[in-house]
């Protein structure tokens, strides 16, 4: 089975290019943000709630469980005893030279490339800046993907906790429209902010992946202005 991760990857590559749908600031924010939910889903990182008689609550806690992926696994420390919002940006590596969300997903591209879901090819931009493209090997993998993530969407079907956590990382970094190019851009924001803040999932879960959308927000405008006054 594909983590949220690599689904979410498979997603943000253009299948007609094979390159990225989002920047690399979304594309950080988000791999980082699907990560800390995969390792809260699979059940070796949980979330404190008041009463808990060691941690304070609204932090991520090791459960001592090891992640059922282990590329995941130095996460774990990295999440352990802080907020998921702060998870993500020590994951994304926002104010660090060291970003671990692009080792990982460079990592991820190899594996996915490696297990025939993408083939990679070199390409150059404007004829000059190298670049590496990433095309779909095996589209039916990706129409799987397309095909749940629709049928929540556009069918209004109840999701399952990972496709509500990847349409809630999807509609995070603004990625959905892209997804439903002949659909009403609105609606279809409408309809993610909706999966988002509806009553999916265990409240442990659903309330990490809003702290997550959260701070890739927020980072997001932080690097948006950033840019824009420097």
């Amino acid at each position: 089975m594909l983590t949220l991760a690599e689904e979410f990857l498979l997603l943000a590559l253009n299948d007609d290019t094979g390159r990225k749908s989002v920047d690399s600031t979304r594309m950080g924010a988000a791999l980082a943000g699907a990560a800390i939910v995969e390792l809260t889903l699979d059940g070796a990182l949980r979330l404190t709630e008041e009463g808990d008689p060691e941690h304070k609550p609204g932090r991520l806690v090791a459960t001592g469980r090891q992640p059922a992926d282990p590329r995941l696994a130095d996460l774990v420390t990295v999440a352990d005893g802080r907020k998921p919002k702060d998870a993500v940006a020590k994951v994304i590596g926002f104010g660090s030279w060291r970003s671990r969300a692009k080792n990982l997903q460079d990592a991820l591209l190899d594996d996915l490339a490696e297990a025939g879901y993408l083939t990679e090819a070199k390409g150059k931009i404007l004829g000059l800046f190298p670049t590496t493209l990433w095309n779909p090997a095996d589209p039916a993998v990706e129409a799987a993907i397309m095909k749940r993530v629709r049928a929540v969407v556009v069918d209004k079907a109840r999701p399952d906790d990972r496709t509500a956590a990847l349409i809630s990382i999807v509609h995070a970094v603004d990625l959905l429209p892209k997804l439903f190019p002949d659909m009403d851009k609105r609606a279809v924001k409408n309809r993610g902010k909706a999966i988002s803040e509806s009553d999916w999932g265990g409240p442990a879960v659903r309330k990490a992946v809003q702290e997550i959308q959260a701070v890739t927000i927020a980072i997001i405008v932080s690097t948006s202005v950033a840019t824009t006054t420097g």
